[in-house]
């Protein structure tokens, strides 16, 4: 299901035409997520200043992509703006779904970008989008259990990070030192495939071929199978992120690496009870201290009929001012250098979130984006796959690697 809100009316001297002032247009949004909400309210001020009028479709993330698709195929053109998942856009842009942006996005924008956030929205030498957000996981860690085990500084190392866990797993109070993902599941699979990153290899080439069965993924399933089955610092089960973000917040577990949206999850009262006691840091590596860096952006469908008007919504809502408040708004990383400049002086943070903005800043600009092609969510499909059977001890890592191999392998073609 979906569902549908109009913002905004005409404002006094509206434009029209080809100036972008023909719509009104839709933006497809996900359901229920922060950015929803702020683009909502934001989109009055658009409506004001362009005479465009916005209306919002939100969708479930679960079925965002295929309605996408189905709307860009039919060549419908009923979403005139796209939210894009960054894994998406190399399949929408090599299809010929989305507008390209190189000729509407001047170079002094360009160079406001942070090192990296491009490539999240490029493809193929081509601009497809331009995101608000640029994002990967961080290490949240329990200050108050770090100081009561006499740890100063939290792990750099992926050695450190496990006997780390081990000396915060106490058993008897039901604290778990971490939480190793094992779902099938997409999330999972990211998690992994930071961790490949974090031996200093990927999970594909340059020409987008898969490397999926590599010395290196046999590393990363040494390591987080040492710490479920030989440490027994995990908690039994195969998780995903909703369960490792909810015994965080519960307090039971002593590190965890997230999204920087839990941030404020962790000092809101009403769903943290580790209030005051989370640190970040950048995640520790082997010896990579990387991340994989992902986007959400925004991108014009090619089949809208108001190409113009969802052009100027997508460079307005990446602007800096907009890109500001919802760093401020929302204690996030966002992908321009000024307003990345400008929340750091906003007044309204405190001194903890001005640190956190900055841990996750620094976080993306160490690492680098997935790679750019049509057939990463099969590999994902597939990666996902491997790291269920894995951590369920269905079968041993070398084999759930070939299999994922042949099945990336079979999509690549």
């Amino acid at each position: 299901m979906s569902s549908v809100v109009v913002i905004g009316g005409c404002a006094p001297g509206g434009g029209g035409g080809e100036s972008g002032g023909d719509g009104p247009i839709t933006v497809g949004v996900e359901a229920g997520s922060p950015w929803e909400t702020f683009f909502k309210e934001k989109a009055v001020e658009f409506t004001a200043e362009t005479g465009i009028e916005v209306e919002f479709q939100a969708i479930p993330h679960a079925n965002m992509r295929q309605q996408f698709l189905t709307d860009a195929i039919a060549g419908a053109g009923s979403i005139d703006v796209f939210t894009i998942d960054q894994p998406w856009l190399p399949e929408f842009a090599s299809q010929g779904y989305l507008v390209p942006l190189d000729d509407v996005v001047s170079e002094e924008d360009r160079a406001d970008f942070l090192p990296h956030t491009l490539d999240t929205v490029s493809y193929d030498g081509g601009l497809y989008g331009l995101p608000y957000m640029v994002h990967n996981t961080v290490l949240y860690y329990r200050t108050d259990l770090f100081e009561a085990a006499g740890l100063e500084e939290p792990p750099t190392t992926w050695d450190e990070y496990r006997e780390y866990a081990r000396i915060l797993t106490d058993r008897d109070a039901g604290i778990w030192g971490t939480i190793i993902p094992g779902k099938q599941d997409g999330e999972v699979a990211t998690r992994f495939q930071t961790f490949v990153k974090q031996t200093g290899s990927d999970i594909a080439a340059e020409d987008g071929a898969p490397t999926i069965d590599t010395p290196q993924a046999l590393e990363a399933f040494d390591m987080m199978t040492a710490i479920q089955f030989e440490d027994q610092s995990s908690p039994p089960g195969l998780h995903d992120i909703t369960e490792i973000q909810g015994q965080f917040l519960e307090g039971k577990v002593a590190m965890v690496f997230q999204w920087p949206y839990m941030y404020g999850m962790t000092a809101d009262p009403s769903q943290s009870k580790v209030v005051d006691q989370v640190g970040l840091a950048i995640s520790p590596g082997n010896p990579d201290r990387v991340s994989t860096t992902f986007s959400w952006g925004f991108g014009v469908n090619s089949a809208s009929a108001h190409v113009d008007a969802a052009t100027e919504w997508v460079l307005w809502a990446t602007s800096t001012d907009v890109l500001t408040e919802l760093s401020v708004t929302h204690v996030s990383p966002v992908p321009r250098e000024s307003a990345t400049e400008a929340a750091a002086e906003d007044p309204a943070l405190t001194a903890e979130q001005h640190a956190a903005i900055a841990t996750f800043s620094d976080s993306v600009a160490e690492s680098t984006t997935i790679p750019m092609t049509p057939f990463y969510p099969q590999y994902q499909d597939a990666i996902a796959v491997a790291v269920s059977s894995v951590m369920s001890q269905n079968q041993d890592a070398a084999a759930a690697l070939r299999d994922a191999q042949a099945t990336a392998e079979a999509a690549f073609g």
